[in-house]
């Protein structure tokens, strides 16, 4: 998944400003989450997926966890379809085999997949949040990947609530 369907992947990757680009080259396992980010920002499944361990697990606020590599790549897939979104990372730390990350991510969503009774929302309404993610490697490949943010505040963004 080298390009998308707009076409924007070079402009995307040109704009992927991660804590790497200000503090240099991250080795190790700090590094996994600047290369996770970039393949996000450039759509790039199969560079994102060589980072999952095959029994890897993703959690996100609001949703069920993911399980497994194959799982983890239908559930991208499905968000790069339905999600335009550049993510810039603020800080990476780790210790140990964790790594622990803040950063903020903005975009449109291009399909409206949330239905709140009452409320007709607008199709591509631009939101923008914070979040933490913790990563567990294990040789080398994400095992768990954790992501916290304010999902009530990105419903009220998307659909315009006050």
């Amino acid at each position: 998944m080298s390009s998308t369907s707009n076409g924007s992947s070079r402009a995307k990757s040109a704009r992927i400003r991660t804590a790497r680009a200000v503090a240099g080259p991250r080795r190790g396992i700090a590094g996994i989450v600047q290369r996770q980010v970039a393949a996000l920002n450039s759509r790039d499944l199969d560079s994102l997926m060589a980072l999952y361990a095959e029994d890897a697990v993703l959690e996100f606020p609001a949703s069920p966890a993911v399980s497994g590599r194959a799982a983890i790549r239908e559930a991208f897939a499905r968000f790069f379809q339905d999600w335009d979104e550049e993510i810039v990372l603020r800080r990476v730390v780790a210790a140990g085999q964790t790594v622990a990350a803040e950063g903020t991510a903005q975009g449109r969503h291009r399909t409206l997949h949330l239905r709140i009774p009452g409320r007709t929302p607008l199709p591509q309404r631009a939101y923008r949040h914070g979040f933490a993610v913790f990563l567990e490697i294990q040789r080398g490949k994400i095992r768990r990947h954790r992501v916290y943010y304010d999902s009530r505040d990105l419903v009220r963004q998307l659909l315009g609530g006050g």
